[in-house]
């Protein structure tokens, strides 16, 4: 069994190597794409002063809709931080945020997902930059799926059938192809299971039927992708509607007293969503209608309560990119993912290495015959 699944796992893992190696290292970055713009752009995600009170929203949104060009506030996203700005989604483009200083009413930043690196990093990562989201998406995807039977196929390779210590440790004081050897047997081990997550959710975002199996298996149907792609080209502008904003920051303060442990509230015409400290997953968020003319909370929906296609939805995101157990999380899917990138590396290196070491001993053999 385990000579077969050695060259199983050697014969997997040389035509797609580079491409895991290039999903795991992209998706290592993406890890921490949030906390990279805000090192990168302090301004735009923090106020330089804090004040007693920010400036009412009826007050705010005018404001801001004045400093933009041809474009409009269609929410508003506010943070339990008071150093930090609020965030507002504007109404046209796709993923385009306006960081708002909520003290003085001025814009600090502009964000457009499209023009930024992690679009291309993104698109790298999920599609390998295919235009037409076809072949590059099933390529990624039929990779994704070679690489869950490569981490399994490994593991079983690895497991010792007596527990010895050094099967566990890297060994580093014992030349290079041990160490190299190591690296690729131990760290692949330990970073099979936390890989294995990111994958099987990976392909959520692949292939039809098997995002339609994963939700079936939890009794619930999905209609169409959602998640954190780049949209489509080729879809139309929404609807252009006009805000009553009158009612926001009434339903702010209401949402606020209601829920003092939020992380962040975010308001729309007609809606708003909340995330608490407390939950599991980044996507956790509980929703509440209101009357748009007196701000009224009509209607309140519990994550726990809502359909279940956005349950599976925020953990398939959460577990994917490691955002489900705080900054832990994120280190240990980082870190791992990048020890995944650097897999097919040293896997590549014990291969051509036992090649060769081959054609040196056949070379030998030759030589004494001829002598």
């Amino acid at each position: 069994m385990r000579k077969f699944l050695k060259q199983l796992h050697k014969w997997l893992s040389i035509p797609v190597g580079i491409m895991i190696t290039i999903i795991c290292l992209t998706g290592a970055i993406l890890v921490f794409q949030d906390e990279i713009l805000e090192l990168s752009n302090p301004s735009h995600y923090f106020v330089d002063n804090i004040k007693d009170a920010p400036i009412p929203m009826d007050e705010l949104i005018p404001m801001v809709n004045a400093q933009l060009d041809s474009n409009t506030v269609a929410n508003v996203q506010v943070s339990h931080d008071p150093k930090r700005t609020y965030r507002m989604t504007l109404s046209e483009g796709f993923r385009i945020s306006a960081f708002v200083d909520q003290y003085t009413g001025k814009v600090t930043g502009i964000y457009e997902f499209r023009e930024s690196p992690f679009f291309t990093i993104m698109s790298l990562h999920r599609w390998l930059m295919d235009g037409s989201r076809t072949w590059g998406k099933y390529t990624v995807g039929i990779s994704t799926l070679l690489f869950v039977v490569i981490l399994v196929s490994g593991f079983i390779i690895w497991m010792p059938r007596r527990m010895k210590r050094s099967r566990f440790k890297i060994q580093l004081r014992k030349g290079k192809k041990r160490m190299l050897y190591d690296l690729h047997n131990v760290l692949g081990a330990y970073a099979c299971l936390v890989l294995l997550i990111c994958a099987l959710t990976g392909m959520v975002w692949s292939f039809d039927w098997y995002r339609n199996t994963v939700f079936k298996i939890f009794g619930v149907e999905t209609k169409q992708e959602q998640g954190h792609g780049g949209g489509r080209q080729g879809k139309g502008k929404p609807k252009k509607e006009e805000l009553n904003i009158l009612a926001w920051q009434g339903v702010l303060n209401a949402l606020k007293s209601s829920n003092p442990d939020y992380e962040y509230i975010r308001i729309q015409d007609g809606s708003a969503t909340v995330h608490l400290k407390s939950s599991i997953t980044s996507r956790a968020t509980d929703k509440y209608d209101f009357d748009k003319v007196n701000g009224e909370i009509t209607r309140t929906t519990l994550f726990k309560d809502q359909e279940g296609t956005t349950r599976v939805w925020a953990w398939v995101y959460s577990l994917h990119v490691g955002d489900y157990w705080g900054i832990w999380s994120k280190i240990f899917t980082c870190f791992f993912s990048l020890v995944g990138a650097s897999l097919p590396i040293t896997g590549y290196y014990i291969f051509f290495n036992k090649r060769a070491e081959k054609a040196r001993v056949k070379a030998r053999k030759g030589n004494r015959i001829v002598n």
